[in-house]
């Protein structure tokens, strides 16, 4: 293991801590670039994100009549594990994107708490 301090290991481009550098691990973007960025504590960053998340799925198949896509309501501490479980048995169904959500609608039945799932 290298004696090194490991600020000395991660030097940003740029003086406020962002960057860009290679994807450097096995993934559908390998030889892209990504872009870093210093951050807020854990404590801060899970404060200014949003309390849920809606996902939304795609479906197409041709057991379907017809395309289809499903919006799921995510408590924000549950966003991990919910992707890993659509990546892991979703099958047919593939996450077509994601965005941040305040309020889910009362039909998903989420309490407004966060997380607190109702029934």
């Amino acid at each position: 293991m290298s004696s090194k301090h490991s600020d000395e290991l991660w030097i940003p481009d740029n003086p406020d801590g962002s960057g860009w550098a290679e994807v450097d691990w096995a993934s559908a973007v390998r030889g892209s670039r990504y872009c870093y960025r210093h951050a807020e504590s854990d404590a801060e960053a899970r404060g200014l994100r949003p309390a849920f998340y809606r996902v939304v799925t795609r479906l197409d198949t041709p057991l379907l009549h017809a395309s289809h896509e499903n919006s799921y309501y995510v408590p924000a501490d549950r966003l991990a594990d919910f992707l890993l479980e659509l990546a892991l048995a979703g099958g047919d169904e593939r996450v077509w994107h994601v965005e941040g959500c305040e309020t889910p609608p009362a039909e998903a039945n989420l309490s407004p708490r966060r997380g607190v799932i109702r029934g």
